[in-house]
């Protein structure tokens, strides 16, 4: 199936946005519930914990009722749970699959997406073992679409220290683009084919749409006028894009960046702060997150909004399958900005003097600049 953005009628239905794990998983359950014809969900990882036998179970009894259910799950992401819910899960009538799974998880073989046999699945899944999917999203009834950063796990329902993620429930034509995005993946067809535009949403299924997303990237924050505001946990991006914020602040844009303070990623931290001071000396304002743990992939580009999985990191450049919505409704502009100002008050700002030897000399944090492409 080949989707042009021209062919889709402008607009989301309906747009809107959570940042708390509570309210979006209890949202997207209510709607697989709901559901009567189809459920289409990716998801990077997906744990059989609390919250995840809540999703087993809601995923079993749609698919005992007659609804066609097909889950993607990540090997790498999901390898612990990964055989046993796939093999539970079908047993209700549902379609599993693994993305990619771990040479030394032969019973996921299974339910690899790879056709063929041992032998070749094998061979494939080493040379292809640093690419992974990493989408959060769910198709439901062919109408309704969730996507963010919000994997199916508890660590997202910490209070102790709360993670920070940001998702989108959207209503509209644009869905049928989403449900071919699945299907690119799903029957190793042909992705979607997408402009440069990008009006709905973003994926790189592709070497070619990666390149078509890098640029779209660039061009997005070279065109911002008022505002360019990023909440990103894994900051390490390209130099192209560098570049572009630099220039934004430099025709008088309002560029605020909030990034992780301490990170699930334990060198990242020190990998991001090497950007930092080239970009303080530029007049940009960095907030190191610290009201909890900072997972959020979400930035404010004058009157748009665009959330998803994508991290600005070589890995969502370069390896993993990612998926992003763009949104524009004033409502859910104008709440998206109250939640960034939020983070910005749990934030510390970051100043040129506060900086390390570390981050600003070559140091071991500047080491880890030789690596980022598979951080």
């Amino acid at each position: 199936m080949r989707v042009l953005l021209n062919d889709i009628q402008p607009g989301w239905d309906s747009e809107q946005i959570f940042s708390s794990g509570h309210d979006y998983y209890e949202g997207l359950l209510l709607d697989i519930d709901r559901a009567v014809r189809t459920i289409d969900m990716a998801v990077y990882i997906f744990e059989l914990d609390g919250i995840g036998k809540k999703f087993k179970q809601g995923i079993e009894a749609a698919a005992k009722r007659g609804v066609e259910v097909r889950l993607l799950i990540d090997g790498l992401g999901s390898a612990l749970a990964g055989e046993k819910l796939a093999r539970q899960l079908s047993a209700a009538g549902a379609y599993v699959r693994i993305y990619h799974p771990l040479p030394w998880y032969i019973s996921d073989y299974r339910w690899s997406l790879r056709p063929g046999g041992v032998l070749e699945k094998l061979y494939h899944l080493i040379t292809s073992l640093n690419r992974r999917d990493h989408r959060k999203f769910c198709v439901i009834d062919r109408s309704i679409a969730w996507c963010g950063s919000f994997n199916i796990c508890d660590v997202h329902l910490s209070t102790g220290r709360p993670w920070r993620d940001y998702a989108v429930r959207v209503t509209g034509n644009p869905i049928v683009a989403l449900l071919a995005n699945f299907d690119s993946v799903w029957f190793h067809r042909e992705q979607p084919l997408l402009s440069r535009d990008l009006s709905f949403f973003s994926s790189n299924t592709s070497m070619r749409q990666r390149r078509i997303n890098n640029m779209a990237l660039v061009e997005r924050i070279g065109n911002a006028r008022q505002r360019l505001w990023i909440c990103n946990a894994y900051f390490s991006p390209s130099g192209a894009v560098i570049r572009a914020i630099k220039k934004s602040r430099k025709r008088g844009v309002d560029v605020r960046l909030v990034v992780a303070d301490r990170s699930d990623v334990m060198l990242f931290p020190m990998l991001s702060a090497t950007y930092y001071a080239d970009l303080l000396k530029a007049g940009i304002s960095i907030f190191y997150y610290r009201a909890g743990m900072l997972h959020a992939k979400m930035m404010l580009i004058d009157q748009q909004c665009v959330v998803g999985s994508t991290n600005l990191n070589h890995r969502s450049f370069y390896h993993d399958l990612e998926l992003d919505v763009v949104l524009s409704s004033p409502e859910l502009i104008a709440k998206a900005q109250v939640l960034i100002e939020e983070d910005i008050r749990g934030s510390q700002i970051s100043r040129l003097s506060d900086l390390s030897v570390i981050s600003r000399g070559f140091g071991f944090g500047w080491l880890l600049r030789i690596i980022r492409y598979w951080l």
